[in-house]
């Protein structure tokens, strides 16, 4: 999957292209191709985002990307990978071409400076969003990382303004992003962690702590931009991390700082030598 900086730079180039063609305008029909190796990278290009999207399906069919976290570096494999490990490499592997290639194709058929965006250069640009779609939502499965997804989903819209998935998706990450009281209400005592990710979503990976001296480990979801955040605590039973309390207020939103208190002001008889005329006074 793209990572940080590839994403940005895509969406800043899309942005420059939109900005030059009328992205508002309705799509005109494409002009003849240049030459034959447009046509063809085209067709792969075709030909890889179905292939993307029937593998996408299969994954989520068996957890999605996210479904397990990744072995540490250096870590020794177990055995062969699973089924699923297999496919999301793949994925990952034919993602990463397919972004590659496809920058590279609207890069090389810019639109004409005043001119609406031929039909093909809309499809190629709305693929490039789909790409950043399906990046959103593996920081999102990965790590809980909405704010991430969110950034993903805004450049995207600077690119891409008229598309309506990507308003979508950016008012559900918005709307994820802060647990609410009814949504944290699906989190119950006796819960696993996988029946607490499905009901509350995956916790942000800088918001999961462990503390081993008393064998418990707290996933804490933000409330609001003020700190708060409610917290689901696990501990070990049979070996499997079950709830035993969920904590709406795990973080009360920090109190705002008392008021500074004002110095004293220097009464009338200021100017004479009387201890209230240096009251508050720190030198001359």
């Amino acid at each position: 999957m793209w990572q940080g900086s590839q994403t940005l730079a895509a969406a800043l180039l899309v942005l420059a292209a939109m900005a030059a063609g009328g992205c508002g305008a309705a799509p005109q029909p494409d002009p003849l191709p240049g030459r034959l190796g447009a046509e063809a990278e085209w067709a792969w290009l075709q030909a890889a985002k179905r292939s993307l999207d029937a593998e996408r399906a299969q994954l989520a069919a068996l957890g999605g990307a996210g479904a397990a976290p990744a072995p540490p570096p250096g870590a020794a494999a177990a055995g062969a990978p699973s089924p699923r490990e297999r496919l999301a490499r793949e994925v990952d592997a034919l993602a990463q071409q397919f972004g590659r290639r496809l920058v590279a194709y609207i890069n090389a058929n810019p639109p004409v400076e005043g001119a609406p965006l031929a039909a093909r250069q809309l499809a190629a640009i709305r693929m490039k969003s789909d790409e950043e779609i399906a990046a959103a939502h593996e920081f999102i499965a990965r790590g809980g990382d909405y704010r991430r997804a969110c950034e993903i989903y805004e450049a995207a819209l600077a690119g891409d303004p008229q598309n309506p998935r990507l308003r979508e998706e950016l008012a559900r990450a918005q709307a994820a992003r802060y647990m609410s009281a009814g949504r944290f209400a699906l989190a119950v005592p006796g819960m696993t962690a996988e029946q607490v990710r499905a009901a509350l979503g995956s916790p942000n990976a800088h918001d999961v702590r462990g503390f081993p001296g008393q064998g418990v480990v707290g996933w804490f979801y933000p409330t609001d931009a003020s700190g708060a955040a409610a917290a689901v605590w696990f501990e070990k039973r049979a070996g499997t991390l079950t709830v035993y309390r969920c904590d709406w207020n795990a973080l009360p939103a920090p109190s705002p700082p008392p008021p500074p208190t004002p110095a004293a002001r220097p009464t009338a008889a200021s100017g004479s030598s009387g201890a209230t005329g240096v009251a508050g006074r720190t030198g001359g």
